[in-house]
């Protein structure tokens, strides 16, 4: 059967999931399947397609059933458990490469890992920079590790087992960055399966949702070196309580940056 056959027949709700699926079957870019909709699919591939998209239709997200996902332009490996990379924290990671001067050695610290993406870009953007990263999920450090070997920064980043600062007590860093699970513990009933499969621990801040950010508040200025700077990302509605837990803790400037849809994302302090 040819591409645009087997194209042709999925429901159009899942017409673009289907291409991305076929795109990593036959490993070209997805950019690049119109130009093969004449070509035949073997047939080992094509049964393997039709498998994924049948688990597709049962809820499991793309980027599980490919094991992998693009992040600001790099793919980086996924597993069920850990948080999959959104297009919304490469806000977060733009705002921390604005901060970061490109020829001047600086040492991050990233506080739940989750793929590695954040520290990892992070790396790849700026050479001389190193990175100590830490999770709690087992999954998560084995996944930052296999993505730091995959983009060639394992030398740079250090993998740490622990709870937010306890794995780096006594250290100082240049900054700090964290893509902390913000949801209420009310939302997770209401998520879409495939959302799900990423974790309670992922994404699920608490009850009220920033209970991270009354932790982060309260120690994060004892591990900044003098004029270091934090950034994290937060849910849209978060941004006044975030902005005050910093400020109550000392932070003398603080900053909210939105998304592209007009929400607020991200949250820039100084100590």
């Amino acid at each position: 059967m040819k591409v645009k056959e087997l194209l042709s027949r999925l429901p159009r709700e899942l017409r673009r999931d289907g291409e991305i699926i076929l795109s990593h079957l036959l490993r070209v870019e997805t950019s690049r399947l119109p130009l093969l909709l004449e070509s035949e699919v073997p047939p080992e591939i094509e049964g393997r397609f039709r498998e994924l998209i049948k688990r597709r239709g049962e809820g499991v997200s793309v980027a599980h059933l490919i094991g992998e996902w693009d992040f600001y332009g790099r793919t980086f490996k996924v597993r069920e458990g850990v948080l999959v990379p959104r297009p919304e924290t490469e806000l977060l990671v733009e705002r921390v490469l604005e901060l970061i001067p490109p020829e001047e050695d600086r040492e991050g610290f990233e506080i739940g890992g989750g793929t590695g993406c954040i520290s990892i870009t992070l790396l790849l953007e700026r050479p001389r920079l190193r990175m100590v990263v830490d999770d709690i999920n087992p999954k998560a450090l084995e996944l930052i590790r296999e993505n730091a070997r995959l983009h060639g920064v394992e030398d740079r980043i250090t993998v740490l087992e622990g709870d937010m600062f306890e794995p780096v007590k006594g250290q100082r860093f240049d900054f700090i960055v964290s893509n902390p699970p913000y949801i209420p513990e009310r939302m997770w009933e209401k998520l879409p399966d495939e959302v799900r499969r990423e974790g309670y621990s992922s994404l699920i801040g608490g009850r009220k949702g920033y209970e991270f950010y009354e932790r982060f508040a309260v120690d994060a200025g004892v591990y900044l070196k003098e004029g270091g700077f934090v950034a994290l990302e937060i849910g849209h509605d978060q941004g006044r309580v975030v902005r005050e837990l910093l400020k109550e803790a000392g932070f003398k400037k603080v900053m909210i940056y939105k998304d592209y849809s007009g929400q607020d994302r991200v949250v820039v302090a100084w100590s």
